[in-house]
């Protein structure tokens, strides 16, 4: 199976950011069991770190250490699993709507190539952090969401480019590098993320609700 080859675009000028960084326009790279039949995860993160720029690869830090090392450790071996940014130029300051907007098509165009390579493999997309959700559910998604309604709803399905395909949404990396007690909440969602991908999932039902009746007299 060939799998998709994704460049760098450091002649990108969509927005300012690419001045910054020495290596601008951070491309998707593949990670994890590649192979036709196998369980596709996409993940998506807001945007690059320092060393992210060092290594022209996004989760190369220690955000992306934590989330290939002990998070998704155990998908490695069950899914072809891609890494993505939404925006694709820093480390700068903090990302604002108007770049995630320039960096759309960038972000788009990658992730078409992914589900036209996996025509028939079941994919799940994983979001990041507030702001990769934020954005990913405006641009990609056409709705508007907040980090916790996301999260609320892991899981739900959405129509992209087509195909129903599964969402989830947990924390950025970087948030658990700061306090790491929230390492059991992401813990609790990849959980959930890798019942849902074996098929093991509990499935809510809709409850039978039986009309009230009078007491008997």
């Amino acid at each position: 199976m060939n799998l998709p080859v994704f460049q760098a675009v450091p002649d990108c000028r969509l927005c300012e950011r690419w001045q910054e960084p020495r290596n601008p326009g951070i491309p998707t790279t593949t990670w994890g069991l590649p192979g036709p039949g196998h369980p596709v995860l996409i993940v998506v993160g807001p945007s690059p770190s320092f060393h992210d720029h060092l290594a022209i690869e996004p989760y190369r830090g220690k955000g992306g250490r934590l989330m290939r090392d002990i998070a998704l450790a155990n998908l490695s071996t069950l899914c072809t699993i891609y890494f993505t940014l939404l925006v694709r130029c820093g480390p700068a300051p903090d990302a604002k709507a108007r770049h995630y907007k320039a960096c759309h098509e960038h972000a788009a165009s990658d992730l078409n190539q992914i589900l036209s390579a996996h025509p028939s493999d079941p994919v799940f997309i994983l979001l990041l952090g507030a702001d990769a959700t934020i954005h990913f559910h405006r641009l990609h998604l056409r709705a508007r969401a907040s980090h916790k309604s996301a999260i609320s709803s892991n899981g739900r399905p959405h129509q992209i480019a087509g195909r129903s395909i599964p969402v989830f949404s947990t924390l950025n990396p970087a948030a658990i590098l700061r306090n790491n007690s929230l390492i059991y909440t992401l813990e609790d969602h990849i959980e959930l993320l890798t019942s849902t991908i074996r098929g093991s999932a509990p499935i809510p039902t809709t409850p039978l609700i039986e009309p009230a009746r009078a007491p008997r007299s």
